[in-house]
């Protein structure tokens, strides 16, 4: 076999692997970034706990209190945009030299490795003069287990 021969072979070989996305690189994307809400104080107005947490899973009114529950995912130091990247480099370098066959150790790693922190956050609201809802007490708990929130693949 000449060069050219094999050249025309290995080329397009090596073009895939290149550009191919493998799941565990695909699963590095998706993780969640680091989120600490910076909301979360007593004495926060709700609307600032909405618009940086979303709507509440429920709400309760009663006299002049109101109780929200919340959820969120925290995806921590890990998964920061260098240590992403970091992670999608060395998957793609495993993806070329063993042709994919690698997917079988990262994707299990990225999965329960790299997984998010839940959080659930239950905060009661009082009625202010001003006539909007400040927190009085705020409970975050973090959930144990992997991150409901990830996305198989």
């Amino acid at each position: 076999m000449n060069l050219k021969a094999l050249l025309r072979s290995t080329i397009p070989l090596l073009a895939i692997s290149f550009f191919a996305s493998g799941c565990a690189q695909v699963m590095a994307i998706r993780q969640p970034r680091p989120f600490t809400p910076v909301s979360l104080t007593s004495n926060a107005k709700r609307v600032d706990v909405i618009a940086e947490l979303g709507q509440p899973l429920t709400s309760e009114e009663h006299s002049n209190l109101l109780t929200d529950a919340y959820s969120y995912v925290d995806g921590g130091p890990k998964n920061n945009g260098a240590a992403k990247a970091g992670r999608i480099v060395l998957y793609t370098a495993g993806d070329v030299f063993t042709v994919f066959l690698d997917q079988i150790i990262w994707m299990p790693t990225e999965h329960f490795g790299f997984a998010g922190t839940d959080h659930s956050v239950m905060i009661d609201y009082s009625k202010s003069t001003d006539g909007l809802w400040h927190a009085v007490t705020i409970q975050n708990k973090v959930q144990k287990g992997p991150s409901a929130k990830k996305d198989a693949i």
